[in-house]
């Protein structure tokens, strides 16, 4: 028997109720990934730190992708970033949003950098046809109300 068949035989007779409970609990948070994802809370400089920590690999493949998405896990998990299972995702999924979003609205890099990364790691991810994404109108008016602001 393999590692999968010995642990859905240990879930349907040795796990307890509240064993089964918690296991799904962690599989399936409450209001779904995306909630789970745009539920880590992340300050602007974090996200600023963990970008810096993924810009020596350009993603080419999709093992450039996992690369990324390791590093994000380790610097989330190094940090106490909260809740550990789902941190490394949401700071990996506004990475990828971020780059997205840059690539359609802001080829010349011209957005304050500072009021980007605020937004970037606190404005809420939605679900689209290419992945988790912000939403590019209200993430632009997010932005700007952050470089608006007088401090």
């Amino acid at each position: 028997m393999g590692v999968v068949e010995n642990i859905k035989d240990w879930l349907a007779n040795e796990a307890s109720p509240e064993e089964r409970a918690a296991i799904e609990e962690r599989l399936n948070p409450e209001g779904g990934l995306l909630a789970a994802i745009n539920g880590v809370p992340i300050t602007g400089p974090q996200m600023r730190a963990a970008i810096g920590a993924i810009t020596h690999i350009q993603v080419r493949t999709p093992a450039d992708a996992l690369e990324h998405a390791r590093i994000l896990r380790q610097f989330a998990s190094e940090r106490g970033f909260t809740p550990p299972e789902y941190a490394g995702p949401a700071l990996h999924a506004r990475a990828v949003a971020m780059d997205r979003w840059c690539r359609l609205h802001d080829r010349h890099g011209q957005t304050d950098v500072d009021a980007f990364f605020e937004a970037a790691a606190t404005h809420p991810l939605r679900q689209t046809d290419q992945g988790m994404a912000f939403d590019p109108e209200a993430f632009a008016d997010h932005i700007r109300i952050l470089a608006e602001m007088p401090f």
